[in-house]
């Protein structure tokens, strides 16, 4: 098997890219053509092979192999959906949350616990993982996540092991559950639209009432309580031209802020009902740059999900193997987003459900197993993409759905992520790029 080597613009010369031996360096054209004629064959010059000899040092020329999802299916870490009620009615929410009528059983809750346990102590690991999202707000059902959080710690102290307990939420919640909380939560992820117009606009309450200052008040008690935590803002075509502003606003106003998340909206459930629509690849790319230079030099890390130019995978996330997910309603998804059977895509990613006679969990493998077939290296479109090992294929609910791995077309995510993974490559050598002129390859 040929190396996978990539030759990426870089004004009059390029730049090599190894993503499987982590190497990248700038060239000119004649170390391009004598490592073309090494891999094709070809006779080489003196020259070209001093220059591959070079290259030979770094091992670019070697086989190396790519990632691969794990052996088998055994997660240390549980997703728990305490409820799909949500008192907020944002304008783009993927599920669409409202008066959820659904709250995880505790027997279910138990059962997931206690299954990412014993696998943790069957692969020899010290520690596994207890989080809380959901297709509502995890803390609608506070006494279940308490309860969670009580049977966690007492199970871990029986086995001997320690835990990780993280929550996504909306922030809007009484300051005595988030004091509760703050016993075993140590991280956690807001979503917030940040700039106060903007969240009481796209984020209100379900009475439509403004949210700012509910979820305000929360950051800033978190901020006092020196608990970790990152906030993830969705982005539209109408607030796209705003990221510096939410990065400038979260550096003057929430300084312990770790990760601050931006990610385009995705046009699905409620989105499609109120016309929120994603922001131009190109804009995203030049306003995203725009927010980094304005956190150059504070603690907080700029993020968006395919900006990954330090990892290898093979799948963009755990959704092919080890994704493990128990929603209020006792299904196991692969997908925080596809956690109904009212999603369309539900029959690909949902692979499992809660039985309460047995107090254990039924799994379908046949869904598994074709879910463990949606990695990178098998979709054809993504084959000669320089980043292909960095992203993993992209998340597959969004790119793939019910489609089959042959129809992926790319989208304008692909575009956003070889933008900004370029940019990383070009940061790696040293140059420099200016925030306002996005590079796309």
């Amino acid at each position: 098997m040929k190396p996978d080597l990539f030759f990426l613009p870089y004004g009059d010369k390029e730049i090599l890219y190894a993503p499987l031996k982590r190497f990248v360096a700038e060239v000119n054209a004649g170390a391009r053509a004598a490592a073309a004629l090494r891999l094709s064959g070809g006779e080489l010059s003196e020259e070209q092979e001093q220059t591959n000899k070079i290259l030979e040092k770094y091992g670019v020329f070697d086989e190396a192999d790519p990632p691969e999802l794990d052996a088998e299916f055994s997660p240390t870490r549980v997703t728990l959906f305490p409820s799909d009620k949500c008192n907020l009615r944002c304008l783009y929410c993927y599920a669409s949350a409202e008066k959820g009528e659904s709250r995880l059983s505790m027997p279910a809750a138990r059962a997931a616990i206690d299954f990412v346990i014993e696998n943790a102590k069957k692969l020899g690991h010290g520690m596994f993982g207890v989080g809380f999202h959901g297709n509502g707000e995890p803390f609608s059902a506070a006494g279940v996540i308490q309860e969670c959080c009580e049977y966690t710690e007492s199970a871990a102290e029986a086995n001997g092991l320690k835990f990780t307990v993280s929550a996504a939420t909306n922030g809007v919640m009484p300051e005595a559950v988030l004091d509760r909380m703050l016993a075993w939560i140590t991280d956690f992820n807001i979503s917030s639209d940040i700039l106060p117009d903007l969240q009481n606009e796209q984020r209100p309450l379900a009475d439509g009432g403004p949210s700012f200052e509910r979820v305000d008040a929360t950051i800033k008690r978190l901020d006092a309580a020196g608990v970790q935590y990152g906030i993830r803002a969705t982005i539209t075509a109408k607030s796209v031209g705003r990221l510096r502003e939410m990065a400038e606003f979260v550096k003057d106003r929430y300084p312990n802020c770790n990760l601050l998340h931006f990610e385009p909206v995705f046009e699905v459930g409620r989105a499609l009902k109120t016309g929120q629509t994603a922001p131009e690849p190109e804009t995203f790319v030049r306003e995203y740059c725009r927010a980094q230079a304005a956190l150059s030099g504070t603690k907080i890390r700029p993020v968006y999900s395919g900006e990954r130019a330090d990892s290898l995978c093979c799948s963009f996330c755990s959704v092919c193997r080890n994704g493990f997910t128990v929603t209020a309603e006792g299904n196991v998804t692969s997908c925080y987003e596809i956690c109904t059977y009212r999603d369309g895509r539900a029959k690909r990613f949902i692979y499992g459900k809660f039985d309460a006679e047995t107090g254990g969990f039924i799994f379908d493998r046949k869904v598994m197993d074709a879910l463990a077939e949606l990695t990178v290296n098998n979709i054809p479109y993504c084959r000669d993409c320089f980043c292909k090992w960095n992203c993993g294929g992209d998340c597959v609910a969004k790119t793939l759905g019910l489609n089959d791995v042959s129809e992926h077309r790319g989208s304008a995510r692909c575009v956003i992520t070889r933008a900004l993974i370029y940019r990383q490559l070009l940061a790696k050598l040293g140059a420099v790029v200016s925030e306002t002129e996005p590079v796309f390859v």
